[in-house]
């Protein structure tokens, strides 16, 4: 019996990645912070976090607006990338979250558009000269592992996996649900030196409609890639 239960919660895993990635819901963006997603988190890795023995610790910037986020999203990929990093530090450690504001040139919005997106110059580079805009950026850093260049070359492929029961579909699930924010996804890693996650997240109100398809800028970003 504790077999068959277990196998159906794996297989309930499997069913509920696959259907995420093929048919990821928009995001209801209303005013929120992202401090309030990190504390969620932590309280639903309350048990894995103290089994493994590690330590979280928050800095949160002072005065931080509100942003417009889908807080159960947002909690989503901040839990998803809090497991991985519990995970990748069995002997234990700390495990360290930054919320702040950081100035970046804007990106490319990739190969979907919304209507509310400018319809010139979508796949455009910003230039050397291109203004920074705000974004509130969430840090999670963990002193695990590391991963090697080839890890991190594929970390976003869908499908790619590390571990044994995974079902590779945990990060791009993740970087969907930023892209569909506004936002970008970045990972820092060297063997041995642990793990550094980058969420960043405009300062600006979106609606979370869905991106349509856009077959001149699908074509760029194919050439791109």
């Amino acid at each position: 019996m504790r077999v068959i239960l277990d196998e159906v919660a794996r297989l309930d895993r499997i069913v509920t990645s696959l259907l995420q990635y093929a048919r990821p819901r928009a995001p209801e963006l209303k005013p929120g912070t992202l401090a309030a997603c990190v504390e969620r988190v932590l309280e639903l890795s309350r048990d894995a976090l103290a089994q493994a023995g590690v330590t979280a610790e928050v800095g949160v910037a002072p005065r931080l607006a509100p942003v417009y986020i889908d807080a159960d999203l947002v909690s989503q990929v901040l839990l998803n990338i809090t497991l991985n990093s519990i995970q990748a530090m069995p002997q234990g450690g700390t495990l360290r979250y930054e919320i702040r504001t950081v100035r970046r040139r804007p990106t490319p919005r990739g190969p979907g558009r919304r209507a509310a997106d400018p319809t010139r110059g979508v796949r455009a580079e910003p230039g050397a000269g291109a203004a920074r805009v705000p974004f509130q950026q969430v840090r999670v850093t963990d002193h695990g592992a590391g991963m090697s260049r080839g890890v991190l070359a594929k970390l976003f492929h869908p499908f790619f996996s590390t571990k044994p029961q995974g079902t590779g579909l945990g990060l791009s699930i993740s970087q969907t649900i930023v892209h569909e924010h506004g936002g970008t996804i970045e990972v820092l890693s060297r063997e041995g030196h642990g793990t550094t996650v980058l969420l960043n997240f405009p300062v600006e109100k979106r609606h979370g409609e869905r991106r349509h398809p856009d077959t001149r800028s699908d074509r760029a970003h194919a050439a791109h890639r």
